[in-house]
């Protein structure tokens, strides 16, 4: 069995969620948005994305257990790419829901609170989408076992990913204001 621990490759980058989720910014919405980052910020932000992206990367290489000697080696690695840019997009749309989430925290009430619920339910109905989708592609172009293992290995990140998250997000306060 190749069971690897997660968190063993992934770790390095973690301790940039929280630091992601307060700098970011993205899309309008009813709710205030979180002001735009400066320059500095920003660069900072983007360099801690690509080196916990980079971990990433070396965490499935190890997980999907495929060489380059592997005849779907290639194939896999062509969708897991393009899945790769489409899930960044959806990661820029949450860190930005977790910015807005922080700098609307003292000002919570239910138009907030239920805006923010609404956000946060269609990304995630997003990204089980993105991974329907690059599941059959992956599938397709390489093997159902490969594709399940892809499926695995995403499930297994976004845990460790969510779990990191919400550890550092406080709970809404109990009454609305």
């Amino acid at each position: 069995m190749h069971n690897k621990p997660v968190k063993k490759k992934i770790s390095s980058g973690l301790w940039l969620v929280p630091v992601l989720g307060a700098l970011l910014t993205g899309c309008a919405t009813k709710t205030p948005s979180a002001p735009p980052l400066n320059d500095e910020a920003a660069a900072f932000v983007s360099e801690g994305r690509a080196e916990m992206r980079q971990d990433k990367v070396v965490f499935i290489n190890e997980s999907m257990n495929l060489t380059p000697a592997d005849p779907n080696y290639d194939a896999f690695w062509h969708e897991y790419y393009q899945y790769e840019a489409e899930l960044k997009k959806l990661n820029d749309q949450r860190i930005q829901l977790i910015r807005d989430y922080g700098f609307n925290y003292d000002k919570m009430d239910d138009t907030i609170a239920n805006n923010l619920a609404e956000r946060a339910l269609a990304i995630h109905k997003k990204k089980l989408d993105l991974l329907a989708k690059y599941y059959e592609k992956i599938k397709k172009a390489t093997s159902p076992m490969i594709a399940a293992r892809f499926l695995q290995v995403e499930h297994q990140i976004s845990l460790l990913m969510d779990v990191e998250i919400a550890s550092k997000t406080p709970m809404l306060p109990e009454k609305s204001k």
